[in-house]
């Protein structure tokens, strides 16, 4: 019996030996004196070293290598510091537009008389605070000519970030003029690019108005005429002139979109920008993201390449830094003029602009101006990013998708709401929302999209400001910088999908110091991603939710059917229609 019980046992071998190591080195606190002092046996300094390493609170950790072997270890949840967002210091300490501020553009240092008598026969004699800030510091930076900006050197860039309908336009255009007004050679010195045809056609017809009585010439590249008719109004021939020097410029400042300037830069002969000394860029924010198509540099290397056959080109170097060589002539180097309701603060997308030493106006947020004191340092903490006109009231409301249209018909019939600019998502859903508003006996209804022409477009705005029109139906298209006359309140009737689109929606409305109001319409869905929205953007404590009684509504559903019965009829004749044509 005892023989097999030896035999039974099992030998201890090599590898038993090693993995009762690793158990040992896994857990150290074993061989460890409970009692607080050092260990007894230390003839195996390893053990301890790794002992001491498990105890200690800098321990590494991850795998790692003792006595032969590789422990796995374990990592240990350390609190990560929280990343600050450093910013530029132009764009953390931009000069704040206080919205509070008003004064009179008699006042305004530095702005020419005959351009304040124009104001004043236009019926504007007050500047609205962003003006009342940027005019000085432009109108500043033409005082020693067009050749040099304040001090003689190179002048500054400037980004403007302000509310829709704050006056931002004539906040370009009246420095323009007053520093092109006693040219006397043509050339285009003034380029402003816009993102769509119908805003840069109504910016066109500002720089005309007050530019009337001058000697100035203004031209409009936005595809209205045919490519030929605007080249006619660019460039003039000069039939006996040197080739080298065939064609003059016909035009002073230029107002133009991208995709029609870039053919005019590339097709027509003696158009030359060597002479461009203001650049600007109206709803630069949107304009920053077309980058892809590197318009802006083709716009840069033309303003810096003389074109051929054109005459008196100007040969001026690309900017450099200032050095005493180079501050020893004087040149005229192009100004850069942002413009923007939701102007970037990205700074990798600004780089992208090629900005010299920018200045940045920044609106004010509500309630700032009185908590800053003059020992507090002004930052961009202290503007507004997505600012709004002051008297806005905005609210929301949550519905059901099938009760959406009776509540817009009910604030339009029941309600009386009259100038409705209602804002949907597609071109698709703006003309079902019309199709289903005219089937309602008493609403005065009209769409407007990019597919209608820009003629038979002007015609409904017009009557819309005559208030010919009681609710007026449309896409995203109308949301950036166009200028309605009498809007009182603007629907959001489908979600907005970005902040910047809200900021662009509800700035059709409480334009020029009028009041107005914005109302979203929102699903149960759409809730969780408005909320998250505005309150990232800081908001959602501006908005005020409302409701509608549903027994207001019963009255409309009988009409809702029968048009949604009609609906279909409609759209399949109008396809029809759309394949015999």
């Amino acid at each position: 019996m005892k023989k097999k019980t030896a035999k039974s046992k099992p030998k201890r071998s090599k590898v038993d030996t090693t993995e009762k190591n690793m158990v040992v080195e896994e857990n150290p606190d074993d061989n460890m004196d409970t009692s607080g002092s050092e260990p007894e046996n230390n003839e195996n300094p390893e053990l301890q070293e790794a002992v001491e390493a498990e105890s200690s609170d800098d321990a590494a950790e991850g795998p790692r290598d003792q006595g032969g072997f590789t422990i796995l270890g374990e990592y240990k949840a350390r609190e990560k510091k929280q990343v600050e967002r450093v910013l530029p210091n132009w764009l953390r300490f931009p000069v704040l537009i206080n919205n509070e501020e008003r004064c009179q553009f008699s006042e305004v240092r530095n702005l020419d008389t005959s351009l304040v008598q124009k104001l004043k026969e236009n019926g504007i004699e007050t500047c609205s605070p962003v003006q009342w800030t940027v005019l000085p510091e432009l109108l500043a930076q033409c005082t020693c000519g067009l050749y040099a900006g304040d001090a003689g050197f190179q002048p500054r860039d400037v980004c403007v970030s302000a509310p829709t309908g704050s006056g931002k336009t004539l906040t370009f255009v009246l420095p323009i003029i007053q520093a092109l007004k006693d040219r006397v050679v043509p050339h285009v010195r003034a380029l402003v690019i816009l993102p769509v045809r119908d805003l840069a056609i109504q910016v066109f017809r500002v720089f005309q108005q007050y530019s009337e009585g001058t000697s100035l010439k203004v031209t409009l590249l936005a595809g209205k005429k045919d490519f030929h008719a605007e080249q006619m109004k660019l460039v003039k021939e000069r039939p006996h002139a040197d080739c080298s020097e065939r064609w003059c410029s016909a035009a002073d400042i230029v107002v133009a979109t991208k995709g029609r300037l870039l053919d005019h830069i590339a097709r027509t002969p003696g158009f030359d920008l060597t002479h461009l000394r203001f650049l600007v860029i109206d709803e630069a924010d949107r304009q920053m993201e077309d980058v892809y198509d590197d318009w802006l540099t083709q716009v840069e290397n033309a303003a810096y390449s003389p074109k051929p056959c054109a005459y008196s080109p100007y040969h001026r170097p690309k900017p450099c830094p200032l050095t005493v060589a180079s501050s020893q002539s004087t040149v005229m180097h192009m100004q850069k003029l942002l413009f923007s309701a939701t102007l970037s603060q990205n700074p990798e997308k600004l780089e992208q602009m090629n900005l010299h030493l920018p200045l940045l106006f920044a609106a004010v947020a509500p309630g700032a101006v009185g908590s800053l004191t003059d020992a507090q340092e002004i930052s961009s903490a202290d503007a507004d990013k997505f600012s709004t006109p002051s008297l806005l009231k905005e609210n929301f409301m949550d519905c059901k998708a099938a009760e959406k249209p009776l509540v817009l018909f009910h604030f339009v019939l029941n309600e009386q709401y009259k100038h409705v600019l209602c804002f949907t998502n597609s071109v698709e859903s703006s003309h079902r929302l019309y199709l289903l508003a005219k089937q309602f006996d008493g609403m005065k209804v009209a769409e407007i999209s990019s597919l209608l022409h820009t003629e038979k477009r002007e015609r409904i705005i017009r009557k819309f400001e005559r208030g010919e029109i009681q609710m007026l139906i449309c896409s995203d298209m109308m949301t950036r910088g166009m200028d309605i006359d009498n809007v009182e309140y603007v629907i959001s009737y489908d979600s907005p999908p970005y902040i910047e689109t809200y900021i662009h929606r509800v700035g059709r409305t409480a334009r020029a110091n009028k009041p107005g109001t914005a109302i979203t319409l929102l699903e149960g869905k759409e809730m969780y991603h408005f909320k998250k929205m505005l309150r990232e953007s800081a908001r959602w404590k501006k908005l005020k939710r409302i409701s509608v009684n549903q027994k207001c509504l019963q009255p409309l559903v009988p009409r809702f059917s029968e048009a949604l019965k009609v609906l279909p009829e409609i759209l399949s004749e109008q396809r029809r229609q759309k394949k015999k044509s």
